[in-house]
């Protein structure tokens, strides 16, 4: 039973990576001028899907992050602080984090939007590559 629940954060963490990708889905769709322009009430969809999803999104990964912290010590008798995992995950979290609540700001409304979006763009790309090396990074840690 301990060798199936050591799984249960990989697994938690690649449903909330595939929720990132849709969340990102959606981000590109608000962006993207090569669909042309979007009547405002299927762009209001859109953007509300984007911002519930992205919320759910961190949410669920700051769980998975400390479902990995407890993980480590409860079922594979390591210490969770001592690999490249842990320190690149750590870092993706804050990247995720800071994207989100630069995504916050450009909700409640900035007099800098242009900047805030870029801003959210760039944190967050960063953090889904991040997040996809700790990824391949977790594989040695598996049973």
């Amino acid at each position: 039973m301990t060798e199936l629940l050591a799984y249960m954060h990989p697994v938690v963490q690649v449903l909330v990576l595939l929720m990132a990708l849709a969340t990102l889905r959606l981000g590109l769709a608000l962006k993207n001028p090569r669909t042309g322009p979007r009547p405002l009430a299927q762009w209001q969809g859109i953007y509300n899907r984007h911002t519930q999803l992205g919320l759910i999104f961190v949410g669920c990964l700051l769980g998975g992050y400390l479902l990995g912290l407890l993980s480590m010590p409860l079922f594979r008798q390591r210490p969770p602080f001592g690999s490249a995992h842990f320190f690149f995950g750590t870092l993706a979290l804050v990247l995720f984090v800071t994207g989100g609540y630069a995504g916050w700001r450009l909700k409640q409304g900035t007099e800098r939007y242009a900047d805030v979006r870029d801003i959210h763009g760039f944190l967050v790309y960063l953090a889904l590559f991040v997040a996809l090396a700790v990824a391949v990074m977790g594989f040695i840690l598996l049973p």
